[in-house]
């Protein structure tokens, strides 16, 4: 990361000297890789952006205002590397853009952020999760997992290990009788010990005035030094019984030379169709030429049942289309610069 340090003294007429300390620090990731997918029909060679993690230039801040609070923000934008076009549909600052207060009672943020079931999800899958290799990439739905729009926030101090996470986020419905569609709610708790690390979220959104959407999703990891082993599973269900479905993602991520070998095995249930399940194996190998430059490998595959679909993506690269009942599979070689 690059620090710009701006640091301003502000002078009070009279009454004394007021300080006050702001800085802003310039971060950003490049990742790019070359993808060698089949769907189960074809081979197909592309140049994809984003497989560890996504592309993004960002800024983020704070000022102190005294007292142990601060003003804190982050505006965060997503970038196509491999054709320099603006990530998650061309949104100015797609990835995140928040401002709030933090101070020794926890932090209260408003704008859009990630969810605490994004936050446990990323925490618990391979190598940092939700990146090419991770099973839970493959069967996550992201239209509510990741990034909430209208969204308040609030993560508590560490507790004892303990750590708390709440938000609302606001569905803005005009319409008379449905101003809570739309509307989603979010917590979790979150225990870090050493080795151990566990968290349970749960979150629902008013998709109409009669249903709600539910996720339920643990996360657990133990790092016993020669290897660190995670766990994820999760449960969707519905009112209207639209959505009915679990996955899981068993992974392990250990030490080799200078870099990490990376696998993860997980499996998708479909509750209410038949024949729609599916299992992905995956396996990826990051070097680390330095600090902030890694490039990496992979090979990964599919096995879906006759009426599944899915493919196997990146953090932000995109899964090849997949047909009913096809195995997809891929060999990657990529690069990652962080800054």
């Amino acid at each position: 990361m690059k620090k710009i340090m701006i640091a301003v003294s502000l002078l009070a007429v009279g009454a004394g000297v007021a300080h006050a300390q702001s800085n802003v620090t310039i971060y950003g990731v490049a990742d790019s890789y070359l993808d060698f997918g089949n769907n189960g029909k074809q081979n197909v060679s592309r140049l994809q952006s984003g497989g560890i993690n996504g592309s993004r230039l960002g800024f983020k801040g704070s000022e102190d205002l005294g007292g142990g609070l601060r003003a804190i923000y982050t505006l965060e934008m997503g970038i196509n590397l491999d054709d320099g076009t603006s990530g998650q549909g061309g949104v100015a600052f797609g990835r995140q853009s928040w401002v709030g207060l933090d101070g020794r009672w926890g932090a209260l943020t408003i704008g859009r952020q990630y969810s605490p079931l994004f936050v446990t999800t990323l925490k618990y899958g391979m190598g940092g999760g939700l990146g090419w290799g991770n099973a839970s990439n493959y069967f996550t739905d992201f239209s509510v997992a990741t990034r909430l729009n209208n969204s308040i926030n609030y993560v508590s101090p560490n507790l004892s290990g303990f750590t708390l996470r709440s938000m609302y986020a606001l569905g803005e419905n005009p319409n008379a009788g449905q101003r809570k569609v739309g509307n989603i709610a979010s917590i979790s708790g979150q225990y870090d010990n050493g080795p151990l690390s566990a968290s349970l979220v749960y979150l629902t959104r008013n998709t109409t005035t009669s249903n709600t959407d539910k996720w339920a999703t643990l996360g657990v990891s133990y790092d016993f030094g020669v290897v660190k082993a995670g766990l994820l599973y999760q449960a969707r269900r519905d009112d209207a019984n639209l959505a009915r479905n679990n996955y899981f993602e068993i992974s392990a991520t250990k030490p080799l030379g200078n870099g990490s070998l990376l696998v993860s095995y997980g499996g998708f249930q479909n509750k209410l169709i038949r024949n729609a399940d599916a299992k992905a194996l995956s396996l990826r190998y990051d070097y680390y030429l330095s600090k902030r430059t890694t490039v990496y490998t992979g090979i990964a595959k599919i096995r879906n049942d006759a009426k599944a679909t899915f493919g196997i993506d990146g953090a932000t690269g995109s899964a090849l289309v997949v047909a009913n009942g096809n195995d997809p599979r891929s060999i990657i070689f990529g690069i990652k610069h962080a800054f």
